[in-house]
Order: C-alpha cells, then sequence, then structure tokens
C-alpha cells in the first residue's frame, strides 16, 4: 500500500506538472504574440510618420496644382524636416506629360540629391512604371520592393499628387522619395529597443536577400535562414506596408517568453503537496496574464492615442501652409498691387495727404505678408528635441553669413577666434546668428558705428556663445518679452519688423536641448548669451 500511494502520488504529480507546464507555455506565447503584435504596430505607425515629409510636399504641390519651379523644389527639398532625415537619399518630382498620341509620361521634372556618397547618385535609380500605377490605384503611398544599388539596400516610396484642374481631381504627377533602409528602419525602431526580443525584417517580395536586424541596428546580407536561436521563441508575421509585405520574424532573447524547466520538476518532486501548490501557481499565473494583458493594452492605447494626435496635426499643419500661401497670401499681393495702380493712374490728382495714405496702406500690407511669412519658417522650425549627427565649424560660417547680409554702411561684425565646431544642421545654425545680427543692426540708434561681436568660451557640457552689440541695450523688464511671437518694435532704422526673429532663434535653441538669455552688457549694448551643447 505504501508504494502504491507513493506511485498513485508521483504519477498524479507528474500529470499536473505536464498540465502546469502546457498552460504556462500557452501564456508565454500569448504574451510573446501580444507583444510582437505591439512592436509591429510600432514598426507601421513609425513608417507612416517618417513618409509625413512626402505627404506634406504632394499636398502643398496639389494646392499649386504642379505649377512648381525649380527654385520651389529645392526651397521644399532643402527644408528643415527634409535636412532632420538621414535615411532619405534623394527625392524627385514627376511631372505629367502627354505625347501627341495621347499616351501619359512621368519623367524626373526636378530631382535633389540629399544623401550622397563619393560615386554614388540616387537620382540614377529607375522608377518603376508598375508602382507609379500602383500608386495611382491607391491614390496614396506606395513602396517599392528593396533592392541593392552601390552596395546599400534602399526603396522607393511615390506620392501621388492630384489637384483640381477644370473642377476636376487630375493626377499632376508624382513626389517619388528613395530611402535607405537600414537608416529608415533604424529611426522608427530606434524608440523601441530591444529588451525582451530581437527583430528581422525583411522584404518578402525582393530579390535582396538578407534581413534588417534590430538590435545591430544593420543590414545583414544573409540568406533566408537567420540562424538557430537556442532557448528562444521564435514569431513570424506578414506585415503590408503601403502594397508590399515585409516579412517580420520576432526571436525572444535566451530564457525568456520560454518555461523554466525547474518547475515542472519541483512541482512533480512535490506531488504530495499538489492541492496547495496547484490553487497558488493558478492563482499566480492567473494575476500575471491579467497584468500582462492590461500592460499591453494600454500600451496600445497610447500608441493609438500618440498616432491620432500626430495625424490631427498633419492635417492641421497642411491647412495652414494652404492657407497661408493661398488664401491670405494672394489677396495681400492684390492690394498692394490695387494700391500701386491707384498712384499710377491718379498721381497728377491725388494730394500729399492721400499719398501717404496710399503708402501707409502698401506698408501694413507688406507687415502682414512678412508675419505670415514668418509663420511659416516658425513652423518649419522642428519639433522638441532635435536628433543631429552633424558637426558644423562655426568660424567659417559666421564669416561666410557677415559677407552675405545686408548690414548697414559701416556696420561691423567682430568674430572672435578660436570658434568651435557645432553639433548641428547647418541652416539652423544660420537662421539662429542670421536673425540676432539682423536684430542688433535694426535696433541700433548708430549703425554707422555699429559693431557686433561674437565670441565663444569652452565649458564642461556646453559651449557658451555671446552675441553682444554696441546699441541702446534691452531694459531688463524687456528681456523676456523679446523672445516672444509678435514682441516687436520699430526698429532705429524706421522699419517694422514682423517679430518672430527671436522667437524662432530660442525655439531652435531649445530644440537642440541648448539655452538663450539676454544679459548684462558693459558698457552699453545688447548681449545674447546661447549655451550650445557638445
Amino acid at each position: 500500500m505504501p508504494w502504491f500511494v507513493l506511485a498513485v502520488t508521483a504519477l498524479l504529480g507528474l500529470v499536473v506538472a505536464t498540465a502546469l507546464y502546457r498552460l504556462e507555455d500557452t501564456n508565454h506565447a500569448t504574451h510573446f504574440e501580444l507583444t510582437v503584435s505591439e512592436r509591429i504596430h510600432w514598426l507601421e505607425s513609425g513608417i507612416t510618420l517618417e513618409l509625413r515629409p512626402l505627404r506634406r510636399m504632394a499636398a502643398v504641390f496639389g494646392f499649386q496644382r504642379g505649377e512648381i519651379s525649380e527654385e520651389e523644389f529645392r526651397n521644399l527639398a532643402q527644408s528643415a524636416e527634409l535636412s532632420e532625415q538621414p535615411e532619405l537619399l534623394a527625392i524627385q518630382w514627376l511631372a505629367k506629360e502627354e505625347t501627341p498620341s495621347g499616351q501619359e509620361l512621368f519623367p524626373v521634372h526636378y530631382s535633389h540629391t540629399l544623401t550622397v556618397g563619393a560615386d554614388d547618385d540616387p537620382q540614377n535609380d529607375p522608377v518603376p512604371r508598375v508602382l507609379l500605377e500602383q500608386a495611382r490605384q491607391r491614390r496614396d503611398s506606395s513602396l517599392s520592393p528593396w533592392y541593392r544599388a552601390h552596395g546599400i539596400t534602399r526603396l522607393r516610396v511615390v506620392r501621388p499628387v492630384f489637384g483640381e484642374r477644370g473642377g476636376d481631381q487630375e493626377l499632376l504627377g508624382f513626389i517619388s522619395g528613395i530611402y535607405r533602409v537600414d537608416l529608415l528602419l533604424e529611426a522608427v525602431l530606434r524608440p523601441s529597443e530591444p529588451i525582451s526580443m530581437d527583430l528581422f525584417i525583411a522584404d518578402a517580395s525582393a530579390d535582396v536577400p538578407g534581413y534588417f536586424h534590430q538590435s545591430r541596428r544593420v543590414f545583414r546580407p544573409v540568406g533566408p535562414n537567420i540562424g538557430p536561436f537556442p532557448g528562444s521563441r521564435r514569431l513570424t508575421r506578414m506585415v503590408n506596408l503601403f502594397g508590399v509585405d515585409w516579412r517580420v520574424i520576432a526571436v525572444s532573447q535566451p530564457g525568456v517568453f520560454v518555461v523554466s524547466p525547474w518547475g515542472p520538476l519541483v512541482i512533480g518532486i512535490g506531488g504530495v503537496l499538489f492541492g496547495v501548490i496547484l490553487s497558488t501557481y493558478l492563482r499566480m499565473l492567473l494575476g500575471r496574464e491579467a497584468q500582462v494583458r492590461q500592460l499591453v493594452e494600454l500600451r496600445t492605447d497610447e500608441l493609438n492615442r500618440r498616432t491620432e494626435q500626430l495625424q490631427t496635426m498633419n492635417a492641421e499643419l497642411e491647412n495652414f501652409a494652404y492657407i497661408a500661401s493661398h488664401d491670405l497670401r494672394a489677396p495681400l499681393r492684390a492690394v498692394s498691387q490695387l494700391a500701386s495702380s491707384i498712384e499710377e493712374d491718379g498721381a497728377e490728382s491725388m494730394d500729399v495727404e492721400l499719398i501717404r495714405r496710399m503708402r501707409l496702406m502698401r506698408e501694413r500690407v507688406q507687415r502682414m505678408d512678412d508675419l505670415i511669412e514668418g509663420l511659416l519658417i516658425y513652423s518649419r522650425a522642428g519639433g522638441t528635441i532635435i536628433e543631429v549627427h552633424d558637426r558644423v565649424p562655426l568660424g567659417p560660417l559666421l564669416q561666410e553669413l557677415s559677407d552675405e547680409l545686408p548690414l548697414p554702411v559701416h556696420f561691423r561684425v567682430e568674430i572672435r577666434a578660436p570658434m568651435p565646431t557645432l553639433r548641428g544642421n547647418a541652416l539652423h545654425l544660420r537662421q539662429i546668428f542670421q536673425n540676432l545680427i539682423i536684430n542688433a543692426a535694426a535696433h541700433h540708434d548708430h549703425p554707422e558705428s555699429g559693431v557686433v561681436t561674437i565670441s565663444a568660451q569652452d565649458e564642461v557640457k556646453f559651449w557658451h556663445l555671446d552675441i553682444a552689440d554696441n546699441g541702446p541695450g534691452i531694459p531688463p523688464d524687456e528681456r523676456e518679452r523679446v523672445f516672444r511671437m509678435f514682441a516687436s518694435t520699430g526698429g532705429k532704422d524706421g522699419g517694422v519688423h514682423a517679430g518672430i526673429g527671436l522667437a524662432l532663434v530660442k525655439k531652435l535653441v531649445h530644440g537642440y536641448g541648448g539655452r538663450i538669455d539676454v544679459i548684462e552688457n558693459q558698457p552699453r549694448g545688447a548681449r545674447f548669451r546661447i549655451w550650445w551643447p557638445k
């Protein structure tokens, strides 16, 4: 009898241990699938956000009915938003043309290379006709399969541009962007650092053999077998992104999402205490599963809210760009032209007071146009934290800027060497120092003897840069207000300024994690001090 009881108890413990092992394994598999779904959702929303500049350019081209000059195209392609995307190699405008026989052609009308190697020109990459047709049918962005060029894996994104002609929506052409796959996926997945799993991403429809490896952030030119991963769990999912299927293989870290072999062994040995162990273990498993599901649901809801907010912001920005560039500026220019025509036609019959009032009206129209232009520049200045990888020598940039700016006669810009090399974007740095120098010249009481002195000092974690002038200075109670939007007074030169320059400077400096203040300057003048992170 003792042996029988022992045998039955051991057998019962073995059966229970096996059942619990399978139950825990099922819970791990469910948790793993939920986590993989979260990462895939992050990938989909991240790709959509990275393609946002192309969507905005398409909206601008559509508003202007495809009538874009090469200079306007260059200005859009060289905007701050595009310059902050190192994964974007080139951007192109494919305008529609019709042959005498009525056939539609889409040659590359304008092209601009943003990132290029010594012997590599992305503009020469062919544009597949089938990709254009796919984008036309979808009326949305379409992705090409991955392809290799000059040792770099790339993909092309095409977005159709529609505009009103004759009251109907007509296809005007396509905005095309060439992206570097490894940098694109790195930018998308960087906020989602691999902690409990690793991702391998491949294009299922491409001829490129290889995967993008998330933890190493590189493209691995290997075969379809990514290798054995003992002690890990693996899951493969197909993700459709703008008409292209990508294969995502998720591999857990060793020992994560995998049942420990010691649990069933201990439960089998402790078969006599089966009842107590079972109730405690089941309660623990159910509680853990509920916590995992609740956590995943919270994070998924947060991602959905973030995506909706970004979509709303994008729509508002596109609507603002349309109103500012079309509905506001066009009537202002018409008013200015009408005032000029009235002055020319009635020059002989108008008295001095009427001429003065017409000139005042033109000046106020120009003031409104300057405000709109300043708002557009301010809105393009970027978000909160600007990530950069460039290093810009400040000395040559300031020298070039001082030679180009339209300063008053005998007004000097003095650059005190040595000047540092800063981490940042050259266009942003030009905007910062250009606004500070022009502000000093515009508000100087004696511009014929004015001077702006720029100096730098090395600190532990920052460079502090001083931009000082010998003008009338800024009263202490006005030093905070000068950085506000539209906080402007008439300059000493008699002009009227938009009041956005210093607000733009503060936004850019803070975007790089720096700080700008107005400090005391002796014996007179204004001194702006910038703390720029190294």
